[in-house]
């Protein structure tokens, strides 16, 4: 499975997308684990916590996953040993890990590397220009200009796609 990258403003939409993405999966049979520091109650998942050790262990326990980790940039930056192993070996266990957060910047190059999708909500300009070089594609240095709920998502070989998350359908 390879992993996404959904990278916004807050109040973009992007845990409005990731929990939606969270129940298609749950729905497919496919367990859910969320790592959510904010203890959001609106994740649908088998396992929400906002113990680090928890979520690691299970993570590291269970195969073929969809993994959540919102508010990525903190919970990277504090945790980055551990959280470098769902970047770079979570993969191997069948896992797809989903890192959400507000700026590209939180996270390493390393992290974002291994993303090899992206939904780039309203962000910065520099933020819009550092993901438009990683995913080469030009089009992303417009995500500044996005509506909350609209979003740019991008494949690392695919073409750009611009979406609106909050009805489902392209914008």
């Amino acid at each position: 499975m390879t992993h996404v990258l959904i990278v916004g403003m807050t109040e973009s939409g992007k845990t409005t997308l990731a929990k939606r993405i969270c129940r298609s999966f749950r729905s497919k049979g496919i367990k859910t684990i969320v790592l959510d520091p904010l203890h959001d109650p609106g994740w649908e998942a088998d396992l929400q916590t906002a113990d680090q050790y928890e979520f690691m262990e299970t993570a590291r326990l269970s195969r073929q996953c969809a993994l959540f980790i919102d508010e990525s940039g903190e919970m990277i930056g504090r945790y980055n040993d551990a959280m470098f192993w769902l970047a770079t070996r979570a993969r191997h266990y069948g896992h797809k890990s989903h890192f959400i957060t507000q700026r590209a910047a939180q996270l390493s190059k390393t992290v974002r590397d291994q993303c090899s999708s992206l939904f780039l909500f309203c962000v910065s300009m520099d933020d819009a220009k550092v993901m438009a070089n990683e995913f080469n594609r030009p089009e992303l240095r417009e995500a500044n200009t996005l509506l909350r709920f609209q979003c740019f998502f991008v494949s690392r070989f695919g073409p750009v796609q611009r979406l609106n998350v909050n009805r489902n359908e392209r914008a």
